[in-house]
Order: C-alpha cells, then sequence, then structure tokens
C-alpha cells in the first residue's frame, strides 16, 4: 500500500473519529442540558414550596432538585465531556457547564439539605405575645450556619471561574448564576450571624436595654435622618417590651462634647457632633453616633443601654407592608403613603412640634406592638423587609459588649466606615441639611461612580452627584416648619445641602467641581481618609452637579460607594469597579 494511501486513511480515520467523538459529545450535552434544566425547574418549584409550611413537600422537592443536579454533574464527570472540556471553540463551555453542574449538585445536598428542614420553623425568630424563645434561636443557628458554609464554598468555587471566553448564552446564564449564588450566600451568611447573637440581645443571660432611634428622612443626616423619638426597648429571657419614649428635643445642647472628640472630627462635624444628640450622626459612621448618642442618654435617664439601634421612614414602610395599616391621630397609615404622611402631610396638619412628636411616638408604639404581638399577616414579609432595610442602609444596630460587636464585623448592618484595623475600604457620600427644615422630603439624588484608568498604581476615579429639589415652584408659601422660615440664612422654598465625600484610607480628592466648574468647597482629614464637603444651594427644579477626582489605592475588589438614603424606597449606594 502506497504512502500517499497510507495518509489518506489515516486522515479519513481521523475525521470518523473526530466524528463520531462530536455525535458522543453533542448526545452528552444534549441529556446534560436536559438534567440542568430539569433542576432549575425543580429548583424554582422548592422555592416556591419553601414559601409554604408544607414540610412533606419541601422534601419531595428538595429529593427532586438532588436527583436532576445529581444527573447533571454525573455526566459532566466522564471521559467524554473531560474531552470536550480541552477541544477549541467548545472547550471553555463545556469546562463552565461541569463547574455549574457540580455547583448545584453539592449545594442540593450540602447546603439546601439543612437550610430546607428549618424553613417552617423561621416563623420563631419573630415575637409571639411579645416574646421570642432564645432557646428556639439557638436551635436553628447550625444549619443555618452549615447551609452558610455551603453556599459560601459555591460562591468562591463560581466566582473562581473566568466566563469571559464563554459563548454569550451561557455566559449571561453562568454570571447570573455567580450573582444569585452570592447573594444568597450573603444573606444565609448574615441570617447566621443573626442567630448566634439573637440569644444575647434577647436577654438570655441577662436583662439588656437598647436605644431604638427613629430617623427623620425630611431632614437628611448622613446616616438617614434626623433623630426623632428615641425609645427604650428592653428584652429578660425573651420577653420584649417598649418603655421610655423621648423626642430629641428634650435632650438639650451641652457645654461641651459629650465624649471627647478628635481634633479632625472637630474640623470636619464642629463640636455639635458631640453637644447634641440629634447632631450626633452628622458622621456617616453609625458606631460613633451610636456611641454619642448612648453616652447622652445615660447621662439624663437611669437605664444603661446595651446597643442602638435605628431605622429611618421609608424602613417603617416596609415594616408596613407586613403588618398592614394602623389608624394613629386620625391617619390611616400603609406602606404606601406613610413616607407621604410622616415626611410632609404632618407638618402641613399639625402645627406644634409637641403634637408632632406625640404623634410620631403613636406611630413607634403602635408598630411595635403589632410586631411584637405577632400581629403580622405574613412573618416572611416582614424578615423580608428587615432584609431590605438592612441592605439599603435603612437600618443599623450597635451593641455595647465587644464580644456580641465583633460578631457582626464587616456586615452593613454595623453602619460601620471602618474594620476591625481601622481601614475603611469604601467611598462614603453625606447629604446633610443645613437649612434647618424638613425640605429633604424634596430632595432628590443620584450618585455614580467610576474608574477612569490607573496613575502611578493609584486607581483614577469619578464620582458624581447630582441634586435636585423637586419642591412645588410655590415652596415659599408652605409653612414655615417645613422651609426652616429663612432661620439659617437659607431662603424659604430653597434648601441648602452640604455634600461631603469620605475616601476610602489612603485616598486622595483632587478636584471637586460644581456644575462643571472648578469649587475650593472645604477640605480636611479624618483619621487617614480625605473629606471634602460642597454646600450646594437648591431653588425647585433646577439640578445641581457636583464631581470630584479621586485617586485611591488599587484592590482586587469593587469599591463600595456607600450613600446617604433619602426617601426613595430603592438602594441609592452602588459599588465602583477595580481597577490597576
Amino acid at each position: 500500500m502506497s504512502r500517499l494511501r497510507l495518509i489518506v486513511l489515516a486522515v479519513a480515520g481521523v475525521g470518523v473519529l473526530l466524528l463520531i467523538l462530536a455525535v458522543l459529545i453533542g448526545w452528552q450535552g444534549l441529556k446534560v442540558n436536559s438534567s440542568l434544566q430539569e433542576a432549575v425547574d425543580d429548583a424554582a418549584t422548592l422555592q416556591a414550596s419553601l414559601q409554604g409550611e408544607d414540610k412533606d413537600q419541601i422534601d419531595a422537592d428538595l429529593a427532586a432538585l438532588q436527583e436532576s443536579s445529581g444527573e447533571a454533574a454525573e455526566r459532566t464527570q466522564g471521559r467524554i465531556w473531560s474531552l470536550a472540556t480541552i477541544l477549541p471553540v467548545i472547550g471553555d463551555d463545556a469546562h463552565g457547564v461541569k463547574v455549574a453542574s457540580s455547583v448545584i449538585s453539592d449545594l442540593s445536598n450540602d447546603g439546601l439539605e439543612p437550610l430546607a428542614r428549618t424553613a417552617t420553623q423561621l416563623d420563631a425568630v419573630l415575637p409571639q405575645d411579645g416574646r421570642i424563645d432564645p432557646a428556639v434561636i439557638e436551635s436553628l443557628h447550625d444549619p443555618i450556619s452549615r447551609g452558610a458554609g455551603a453556599l459560601a464554598e459555591a460562591a468562591s468555587t463560581l466566582e473562581a471561574e473566568d466566563s469571559s471566553g464563554y459563548v454569550e448564552r451561557f455566559r449571561t446564564k453562568f454570571r447570573e448564576l455567580q450573582q444569585q449564588i452570592g447573594d444568597a450566600a450573603d444573606a444565609t451568611d448574615a441570617a447566621a450571624v443573626a442567630l448566634e447573637v439573637l440569644p444575647a440581645l434577647l436577654g438570655q443571660n441577662e436583662p439588656k436595654n437598647y436605644l431604638l432611634v427613629f430617623q427623620n428622612n425630611a431632614e437628611i443626616r448622613a446616616t438617614g435622618g434626623l433623630p426623632g423619638v428615641v425609645s427604650v426597648v428592653s428584652t429578660d429571657d425573651g420577653d420584649i417590651t417598649l418603655g421610655r419614649q423621648e423626642s430629641v428635643g428634650g435632650f438639650g445642647e451641652r457645654a461641651t462634647p459629650v465624649l471627647p472628640l478628635t481634633k479632625d472630627e472637630k474640623k470636619v462635624f464642629s463640636d455639635k457632633l458631640g453637644t447634641f444628640f440629634q447632631d450626633a450622626n452628622f458622621t456617616p459612621d453609625w458606631p460613633r453616633a451610636a456611641e454619642l448618642m448612648r453616652a447622652r442618654w445615660q447621662e439624663l435617664y437611669p437605664e444603661q443601654i446595651d446597643g442602638v439601634l435605628t431605622v429611618d421612614t421609608v424602613a417603617m414602610s416596609y415594616l408596613l407592608e407586613a403588618i398592614g395599616p394602623i389608624e394613629v391621630g386620625g391617619y390611616t397609615i400603609n406602606a404606601d403613603n406613610a413616607v407621604d404622611i410622616l415626611l410632609h402631610q404632618v407638618y402641613l396638619d399639625i402645627a406644634d412640634s409637641a403634637g408632632q412628636d406625640a404623634l410620631f411616638q403613636e406611630v413607634a408604639s403602635t408598630v411595635f406592638d403589632r410586631i411584637s404581638g405577632g400581629e403580622v399577616a405574613e412573618p416572611r414579609t416582614l424578615l423580608r423587609a428587615l432584609v431590605r432595610a438592612g441592605d439599603e442602609g435603612r437600618a443599623y444596630v450597635h451593641l455595647a459588649d465587644d464580644d456580641e460587636q465583633a460578631l457582626l464585623l464587616g456586615r452593613r448592618i454595623t453602619g460601620a466606615t471602618h474594620d476591625a484595623d481601622g481601614h475603611a475600604s469604601a467611598i462614603d457620600v453625606t447629604l446633610l441639611d443645613g437649612t434647618g427644615s424638613k425640605m429633604s422630603y424634596f430632595l432628590r439624588s443620584q450618585v455614580r461612580g467610576t474608574t477612569t484608568g490607573c496613575m502611578d498604581g493609584r486607581m483614577q476615579v469619578e464620582v458624581n452627584a447630582r441634586l435636585v429639589s423637586d419642591a412645588p415652584e410655590d415652596a415659599a408659601s408652605l409653612p414655615d416648619y417645613i422651609t426652616g422660615g429663612g432661620g439659617y440664612g437659607v431662603e424659604p422654598g430653597k434648601q441648602l445641602i452640604a455634600v461631603g465625600l469620605f475616601t476610602p484610607s489612603g485616598g486622595e480628592i483632587t478636584q471637586l467641581r460644581i456644575q462643571d466648574k472648578k469649587y475650593d468647597g472645604d477640605s480636611d482629614t479624618l483619621g487617614d481618609r480625605e473629606v471634602s464637603t460642597a454646600f450646594v444651594l437648591l431653588e425647585p427644579g433646577k439640578p445641581q452637579d457636583v464631581s470630584w477626582t479621586l485617586n485611591i489605592l488599587p484592590t482586587d475588589v469593587a469599591v463600595p460607594l456607600r450613600v446617604t438614603p433619602g426617601i426613595f424606597p430603592d438602594n441609592a449606594s452602588s459599588t465602583v469597579a477595580r481597577g490597576c
């Protein structure tokens, strides 16, 4: 047989082999795709059943998901699929399918199983007849913690994969899976931590007292709004009661700060940070604000305070989604109208501050009584409301016990601007009313950050804030309590906003612009952060743009961009893409 014939036969043989392999891989791919689609359908069915109370149905749906995801994973473990992962064109995608199938299968067995087993018990974390049983909370911690660990491992595995080489359709699905598993890992980790710290908070070992501070977004402050009603919540072996309620107007002004302030704090925030209870949240750092509030309370009242919690008015509207409408002071307040009534209509209807304070106190106590009494139509809606408020920076918790607080470190619910080592990783943009009014009800803001490049090993970042007053043209005719009456030199109908930017640790602000014109502003340092403040006067309907140029240290992850939340029910905060 001639050499040429041998070559032709060899090439033909290879071609036939490749054709056979292509058919086998295609057939295997069809079977994997079928199993994966079944797994997707089974996951949706399980998600729906987890909303109910039928334990047998949950078990059946979990078993179905374990079977379908297990089949998909098994079919990507053999030699044929392994060969597919090294072939040109399809290799990256085959590898991605293998990873996704394996992750889903592992999760359905190691992560979802302990979580599903506790799904019908989650209502135990909510009060009934003014009590939450600490022992039941402890029993939930272990399975939730195991589920959180499995989800964290899955999220890490998916995050390590580079999906840029996948075909577009699969790349989109893979990135959706990364996002969904990552979000679930974060939420479950937060739940595990909450279950770990809750027994102590509930006074399992000793009675506890907490300040509950309601922030009023109509007069904006760095952490959300002016502290209004302050209540004492007491716990004792799971029993929860609402005690003393006070308005911040009764705290008055101290001659000196209630706690020593640093030189930087005095420069950036002034002595008012420590002399006025209601100005303690000039700082965006909730632990520092809480520390000052706690010290001032304990100076005036007998309760020793074990922590300071806060929610704003928008968070209150989320709670009303779960408990339903309340009848207070002649108003029917529900999730849809709470913001409008409590941040604006009240000031139109009630002229004196004492009457306003009385209404706010009644609202606070009514909502508390409904929740603590177990008057919640859909318990999971209440849990979702609390999670949403925390995610949006509308609810914070600071605990005086260092060991308890350490369990919460690194989580948004602390409202902390620094980690345990004193490092600030986020860019903070704060909004502060300078009108002495309730005009922030009309304030609309949008803040975005962009990485523009690298220079000398540092990230170049642009942060842009657009502010506009949505007040009516005749806003000057509104009551003085809303407009401020010109008391701080601001013409009625307008509002003055101090817009502050705090860099991450080691960051530098190189330029500040308003309406695209360079502006000196106020520039200071706060520890190892630079701070720049622009004072913006807003007239109804006329936007103002503020922009900063920053140089910050490079990072391997996206940089959090935290923004003071306003009255809109959304998350004003975002991230800036990593660079360098």
